[in-house]
């Protein structure tokens, strides 16, 4: 078994040392390589950046360019001597204006009139600008700036940088004459020497169609793609193509002081020993160590990978590893599969879940890019999958879905624990309305490596809270309206009626003198009775909307309940015996008080003991209790024997105007106010109403108030309570 170990570290132990070498130098290679190709990149932004600022420089030349030829054509000195036509007072403004720009390169300034076709040239050297002032005044294109050529003087083509336009007479709109400058690019080192200064490059050469116009330097004995010191390539040289005006294309040639690419290769050449000395060491170092560990490193991996393999998908505690013999090392390969089968397994099912899931999941790593995108969706946006997994939002969605995205999930990472908002997202289907959630996902040690989000359609939801909202105002706004409207009529039937049952006392009474004719009353009487009822129609009525308005007031005081129920009672005992029913009250407070607005509590019992005296046949009891429950809520109730109702009938009781249908019930007085009032106000007190009743069991209605509104009896109503 030892020899069998030894010659298995052996092994190990040398292929590791080769391993190491072959690794070490792809690595040295590779690192070389990579570092190359990063060079390469490197200098060709840099080619890029050169090449705009190139650009940058030139058309900056070319707007002030045009920003000068449109302000001369706007002089109104040059204006009135062309209305004039006095070429020697043109001929001065040009001069002047020459001579006047500043940070402008200007060679070529001339203006054609109108009907004329003999330019007035101002520009310094004719015999060189002449065949380009030529060019211009007979080929004219306003409004751009052109690079013109012009044919070859004395052998050179001239090449510049041409602006024309129109000078308008404001009076007439006619062009009265065309206004030409330029800027030379034959021999002119200015317009270079302001590159260099921008930049760090050695020198700078312009060239169009093969043919160099200007050159410039730092150091004139440095020119693009020549040698220094002897040393090859100790400079780097590119060419720049660049369009800067319409006309032929323009190539810049520059030389940089250096050659980072040769350096990085002379670099690497030289520290190339050292490294392959410390590589072949590190390698023989790496190897001992390895066959010294391998031996009691494997006896256990195999078991250490089966137990994991275990608990991990009974989502148990992963044991640690100890190290085992080398014969184990076979059974490695299996034992890491099962492993990966039970990854395999979980990440099928989490898969399987987030597919089915009714609303629409994904995440975004810390870069943006689409990690996870479910059924839900690619079919609400409708994608592929590998149309999503990679991409950025970028890539995807339109400038008004990706600042909606944007701003919800910034919002969300700034809670550090996610967030959940409204989100309005452009979908294929149409704008939908969605209820986000969005969330980092962390690894164990908490560090954040992507971000989930799920949003749900709402769409529907919100039109239907939205209906319901009108409807709801709609409704607010008809039951004010109705409340208004009961209220002013109530007021105004008060007057006329008090007036009617006055009048009809007196009849009755026959204040005035005796009525012969019995029967008027006897009419009189039944005047007064009706409108004595409508009047407390009327006057519950206007109880009911002065409530609903939410004008009514509270006036609490400490109330001896026991007291204002035997008031009650006592108004109610002669309706009582003339309907055969018997009225009585079981009440014990035991010191306590209801705080509470007396008034409105008399209305609320009267109304209950009147509804449950009319509602009892004849022979029956209504009992008036009051008692303080354990938690201090008072409960207040009024119980008969009567017809009592069903549950149709209790669901409707408590509304304006709503009365059963039995018999007994269309025979007794009322509108169907006296149970509505009666809950508006339990409602006005923070109480709670509650009705229990069957038909032919009577019913029974309790009050119960909040522990807040039990208080202690005042000492005027414990000296009346009568000691047990």
């Amino acid at each position: 078994m030892a020899t069998r170990d030894f010659r298995y570290s052996t092994i190990i132990a040398a292929a590791t040392f080769v391993a190491l070498l072959l690794v070490s130098a792809i690595a040295v290679w590779s690192g070389y390589w990579f570092a190359q190709k990063v060079l390469e990149q490197e200098l060709n932004r840099q080619k890029q950046h050169l090449r705009l600022i190139v650009e940058l420089h030139f058309q900056k030349q070319l707007l002030q360019l045009q920003s000068y030829v449109r302000g001369l054509a706007r002089d109104p000195a040059l204006l009135q001597a062309i209305r004039a036509e006095d070429n020697a007072r043109m001929d001065a403004i040009l001069r002047q204006a020459f001579h006047s720009p500043e940070g402008l390169n200007l060679d070529i300034l001339f203006l054609v009139p109108r009907d004329s076709e003999a330019p007035l040239d101002v520009s310094p050297n004719p015999s060189r600008t002449g065949p380009i002032v030529t060019h211009a005044a007979n080929h004219p294109a306003p409004g751009v700036v052109r690079l013109l050529r012009s044919d070859p003087v004395h052998g050179v083509t001239v090449y510049a940088f041409v602006k024309g336009t129109r000078i308008i007479d404001p009076d007439t709109g006619n062009a009265v004459a065309r206004l030409i400058a330029g800027i030379m690019l034959n021999d002119n080192s200015r317009i270079l020497q302001g590159l260099l200064e921008r930049t760090e490059l050695a020198s700078a050469a312009l060239t169009v169609e093969e043919t160099e116009l200007a050159h410039a330097a730092r150091d004139e004995s440095i020119d693009p793609g020549a040698k220094q010191n002897g040393q090859p390539g100790s400079e780097t040289s590119l060419t720049i193509p660049f369009s800067a005006a319409a006309g032929p294309p323009l190539v810049l040639k520059v030389a940089t002081r250096s050659n980072p690419a040769d350096q990085l290769r002379a670099t690497y050449f030289g520290l190339l020993p050292v490294i392959a000395g410390l590589i072949l060491a590190l390698s023989l170092a790496l190897s001992v160590f390895v066959r010294t560990i391998t031996k009691r490193s494997l006896s256990k991996l195999a078991n250490y990978a089966t137990m994991a393999a275990t608990t991990a998908g009974e989502h148990s505690e992963i044991p640690a590893f100890e190290p085992g013999p080398i014969e184990d090392f076979n059974n490695l390969g299996s034992s890491i599969e099962q492993v990966f089968d039970v990854l395999r397994t979980s990440e099928n099912r989490a898969e399987a879940v987030i597919d089915r899931a009714p609303a629409l999941i994904f995440a975004k790593d810390l870069n943006g890019r689409y990690t996870i995108a479910n059924s839900q969706f690619l079919t609400t946006f409708d994608f592929s999958r590998d149309q999503v997994i990679g991409k950025a939002d970028n890539d995807l969605f339109t400038e008004d879905v990706i600042l909606e995205m944007r701003a919800f999930e910034t919002a969300a990472s700034e809670r550090g624990e996610g967030a959940a908002r409204e989100v309005t997202l452009t979908t294929p289907s149409g704008e939908r309305v969605f209820l986000g959630a969005s969330f980092p996902l962390r690894t164990e040690a908490g560090d954040t490596y992507a971000h989930c989000t799920i949003l749900s359609d709402i769409t529907d939801r919100k039109k239907v809270e939205i209906a319901l909202l009108h409807a709801k105002e709609e409704a607010e706004f008809a039951n004010s309206a109705k409340t208004s409207f009961l209220a002013g009529v109530s007021h105004e039937l008060r007057t006329p009626l008090n007036a009617i049952i006055g009048f009809s006392e007196m009849i009755a009474s026959e204040v005035l003198g005796r009525i012969e004719n019995r029967n008027y009353v006897d009419y009189a009487r039944h005047i007064q009775s009706s409108g004595t009822h409508l009047l407390s129609l009327i006057g519950d009525v206007l109880d009911l909307s002065v409530i609903e308005s939410r004008k009514e007031t509270v006036r609490e005081e400490a109330l001896d309940v026991e007291e204002l129920g035997e008031d009650c009672l006592r108004m109610i005992r002669e309706q009582a015996a003339e309907a055969g029913v018997e009225v009585r009250a079981e009440m014990d407070m035991r010191g306590h008080a209801l705080k509470a607005d007396a008034r409105r509590i008399r209305q609320i019992l009267i109304n209950l003991l009147t509804n449950a005296v009319k509602f009892t046949p004849a022979g029956g009891h209504v009992v008036l209790t009051c008692k303080v429950g354990k938690d201090r809520r008072i409960l207040l109730s009024v119980t008969d024997d009567g017809i009592g109702m069903d549950r149709t009938t209790q669901a409707h009781a408590f509304e304006p105007f709503m009365q059963g249908n039995s018999s007994m019930v269309r025979k007794a007085e009322g509108a169907g106010l006296g149970l509505a009032l009666v809950k508006r106000l339990t409602e006005l007190h923070n109480a709670e109403l509650q009705c229990t009743s069957a038909p032919g069991k009577g019913t029974t209605m309790t009050i119960i108030f909040p522990a807040s509104r039990s208080v202690s009896a005042p000492p005027h109503i414990q000296a009346e309570t009568p000691a047990d």
